[in-house]
């Protein structure tokens, strides 16, 4: 055997050792009804991440390519996804709904694009708490109003997302 197949060989064995690896940690996790708002620092985002690069630790940066790409999303996005909104026709008044999402369940892109947001006339803003990060997309008078939170790990990803619109 040639030290290319020899080296190729390893590669793959530790590439499917890893896969188990995070298949054996995914069966021991909580269910999705017990998982707590805020998670670990070491949870891990998506599997996808382990092949795709994180695009910046720098968050401006991230958050650029976050937007502009489906397969970015899906591999910084932390399943499941916790996702909080309102259903606005509940009785007697709106009540708060929280949902973790996984699967096909989550349908990518979660956030639209930069073009899309300034086509749609969605304004961004940004705040910051204990180094987390929340974006908020709205439309100026309307009730549209989308929340992403970020946390800051090996890379940044997506933890939680709020649609306040009704």
């Amino acid at each position: 055997m040639t030290f290319t197949a020899t080296r190729s060989s390893r590669i793959l064995a530790l590439a499917a050792l890893l896969a188990l690896a995070g298949c054996d940690m995914a069966s021991n996790s909580p269910p999705a009804a017990a998982a707590q708002e805020k998670p670990s620092a070491s949870a891990a985002p998506a599997p996808a991440a382990a092949t795709t690069a994180c695009p910046s630790q720098d968050f401006a940066a991230f958050l650029a390519a976050f937007a502009d790409s489906a397969d970015v999303q899906r591999a910084f996005t932390q399943r499941p996804l916790r996702s909080e909104s309102v259903d606005a026709n509940a009785d007697p008044e709106p009540k708060p709904v929280v949902a973790m999402l996984d699967g096909d369940a989550l349908s990518f892109p979660l956030m639209p694009s930069r073009a899309k947001q300034q086509a749609d006339g969605l304004v961004l803003s940004q705040t910051e708490l204990n180094g987390d990060k929340q974006v908020m997309l709205a439309k100026p008078d309307t009730d549209y109003q989308l929340s992403f939170f970020f946390r800051k790990g090996e890379c940044w990803t997506l933890y939680r997302m709020r649609d306040d619109s009704l």
